[in-house]
């Protein structure tokens, strides 16, 4: 054994919200635990800026609010993160931002009557609710269809502005099976915008939370920058998984090599190709992850004068039946905290963008923005931009409807291989810290515990 070597309860292949919920979870439950985390920091989406015009204010470009829920208020409350209430009540203007045309705003009182047709509709699959393992087998008809086809269904037409506004991000969500809109716009979703309003730390930096969880993950190891080499021995006849990882110092080319010995291994990553490369995928699990697709997503702070303080500006084409923007593009401009700095969203279906495609994305949604608003809009600073694509893996109805998710369930365990994260919910935080603590306490723990 090197001197490097750690010999752990679970390995978890991070990153984002789950890999360190997941660390938080098996602490509690006296577990130890290795996180391997590619990035610099824990928290995945979850980005902030520190304005040096501004004392250092931090700005959020990533996740920035949450819905406030039992699982976040106890989070926060045992790391000692301050959470505060936060309304979103921000005016919207929706506009084409090729041409500058206004999209004619819906009923107020047509929206309110689909949404309360959209909650009772969301009452019949109460199954919905954490993650995927729960789908009745075969999974409901009305589920499968694309979700153009159940808004047309139900009558939920009124709330057109609504989902294309709170959709934005989701992709091609009107040619998604049904399961994948209604996950994303779940009730507790709803609650937050409609009824229980959202949180979001004191502070107003969103990372303060995984700045502190790092330091209070005493019973297992953070390994930050680190990238995995080798996984091995996955079988179950092995007595443990073997996962050789390389740790790069920051501002240096050099490297720490050590070997992970875990009796289970927990993967959090985007379960794409390029990341599952190293666990020498077999056919079986090959086959079901071959068939995931995902758009792109990438948000930005820039410095801009000009931009209205109390509004979002979000881009939609009026002659799309559902007010899709042509992409790739800006899909909208929103005020962050700080006086002339506003958070931005680009969004691509066809092909993953570059560093400078973005940025021409950006300056070009700020020259729309310039033609609608008139000549006072600057040309704009581009301060940060992050690439959180994968942002939504979804896959066919017709693969839905053959069992797709009874058979990724099914890996749960297989080669002492676990999974979580947003892949097997949403991109919800709260959401994805309950999905993963649903796999801890179904499959992970009972084999740790000697329970199966």
């Amino acid at each position: 054994m090197l001197p490097t070597d750690l010999i752990v309860d679970t390995c978890i292949i991070g990153g984002g919200a789950a890999d360190a919920y997941a660390a938080h979870r098996l602490q509690q439950h006296n577990h130890t635990f290795a996180i391997i985390e590619p990035n610099s920091g824990l928290g995945g989406h979850t980005v902030t800026y520190r304005d040096p015009l501004s004392h250092n204010q931090p700005v959020d470009y990533g996740v920035t609010w949450l819905q406030d829920l039992p699982v976040v208020r106890d989070l926060f409350a045992h790391y000692q993160v301050p959470l505060v209430a936060q309304k979103i009540d921000y005016r919207v203007e929706m506009f084409d931002f090729t041409p500058g045309r206004p999209i004619q705003p819906r009923s107020a009182d047509d929206a309110t009557a689909a949404l309360n047709r959209y909650r009772k509709l969301l009452a019949e699959y109460p199954y919905l609710g954490t993650g995927f393992e729960d789908l009745p087998d075969p999974v409901p008809d009305e589920l499968v269809v694309p979700f153009k086809q159940y808004m047309d269904k139900h009558h939920l037409g009124g709330l057109l502005d609504v989902f294309s506004s709170w959709l934005t991000g989701l992709g091609e969500w009107p040619y998604y099976p049904t399961l994948y809109v209604m996950k994303y716009l779940g009730r507790d979703y709803l609650d937050g915008r409609t009824r229980v309003g959202w949180v979001r730390p004191a502070s107003h930096d969103a990372s303060e939370l995984f700045r502190v969880m790092e330091k209070g993950l005493g019973s297992g190891v953070v390994l930050l920058n680190t990238r995995v080499v080798r996984v091995e021995s996955r079988s179950w006849n092995a007595g443990r998984v073997v996962v050789d990882v390389a740790t790069t110092a920051p501002r240096s080319t050099n490297t720490t090599r050590r070997r992970i010995q875990a009796k289970a291994l927990l993967f959090t990553a985007p379960p794409l190709p390029s990341n599952l490369a190293v666990l020498g995928l077999d056919a079986h699990e090959h086959s079901l992850f071959r068939q995931f697709a995902d758009p792109w997503f990438y948000t930005a702070l820039i410095r801009v004068q000009g931009l209205p303080a109390d509004a979002f500006l979000e881009n939609h084409d009026p002659d799309h039946p559902f007010h899709r923007p042509r992409l790739p593009a800006v899909l909208a401009f929103r005020p962050t905290d700080i006086a002339n700095i506003a958070r931005v969203t680009v969004a691509s279906t066809t092909r993953g963008l570059t560093d400078d495609e973005v940025r021409d994305c950006i300056r070009a949604g700020v020259d729309a923005v310039r033609r609608r608003l008139g000549g006072n809009v600057s040309d704009p600073k581009i301060l940060a931009v992050r690439d959180h694509s994968p942002y939504t893996l979804t896959v066919s109805g017709e693969a839905v409807a053959k069992g797709f998710y009874r058979q990724l369930t099914a890996l749960q365990g297989h080669r002492r291989t676990y999974y979580a994260g947003a892949t097997w919910d949403t991109h919800h935080a709260p959401q994805v810290w309950m999905l993963t603590d649903q796999v801890l306490q179904r499959h992970v723990l009972p084999v740790l515990e000697g329970r199966r």
